[in-house]
């Protein structure tokens, strides 16, 4: 290569290698404390989003960064196959958190994940071809979770979905009479939407898809 090639190639941005799945801010983040983020230039920003809420407690807070790293010198992983008290402990704090009649936990590595098994559920539960959902929910980008997510025909890609499925406007408890019937196995919703703006479909609303599921014998879903 000669002096002046390679003087181009070497002013060329540096190739990162992600597939550009996803439209990105103009902050590149470097470091984050509390509920500030430092980007590359030095700047703090505020983040009022916590990352999927998985950063609700804020970033490098003392409790959970003790415990992580003292689970982590322990044993940073194990398959299911092999018992572990870690696990059903935090089964038990799971279980008596939620203040529900539940008797197991299955712990599963995302959203998309569970909604995958709650659907695949219910359909063994009830033998039903159909499931309703909710306009402007979002459950996840694989075969079925993606199935019941609002405005997923633009990037689905598979050429079917698994089972049928119909959506329900917000709040229009007419609907959900129509649209949840005795073919339908499940009904999936948000309770508070996020990918829509956090829109709380309210006590009123999630009472009625309990009622009306009870009535015909389907499994409701809160996501």
């Amino acid at each position: 290569m000669s002096p002046a090639a390679h003087a181009v190639a070497h002013d060329e941005p540096a190739r990162d290698f992600l597939a550009p799945v996803f439209s990105q801010y103009p902050i590149e983040v470097a470091s984050a404390r509390g509920v500030w983020l430092l980007n590359s230039r030095g700047e703090r920003v505020l983040d009022l989003y916590g990352g999927h809420a998985v950063a609700a407690l804020g970033y490098d807070h003392a409790g959970w960064t003790e415990a992580l790293t003292a689970q982590a010198h322990s044993c940073n992983f194990q398959t299911n196959a092999i018992p572990m008290r870690v696990r059903v402990r935090a089964a038990q704090r799971l279980v008596r958190f939620s203040g529900l009649d539940f008797t197991s936990v299955f712990f599963v590595n995302s959203g998309a994940e569970a909604n995958e098994n709650a659907l695949r559920l219910a359909f063994r539960m009830t033998s039903r071809p159909h499931v309703a959902a909710v306009e402007g929910g979002f459950h996840g980008r694989t075969a079925a979770a993606g199935a019941v997510t609002w405005g997923s025909d633009g990037w689905y890609g598979f050429p079917r979905k698994p089972f049928d499925v119909s959506f329900m406007p917000r709040g229009d408890l007419a609907a959900i009479a129509a649209q949840v019937t005795d073919r339908t196995a499940a009904v999936i919703v948000e309770p508070v939407q996020g990918l829509a703006g956090a829109v709380d479909l309210g006590k009123a609303y999630l009472e009625a898809l309990r009622h009306r599921c009870d009535e015909v014998g389907a499994q409701l879903i809160f996501d």
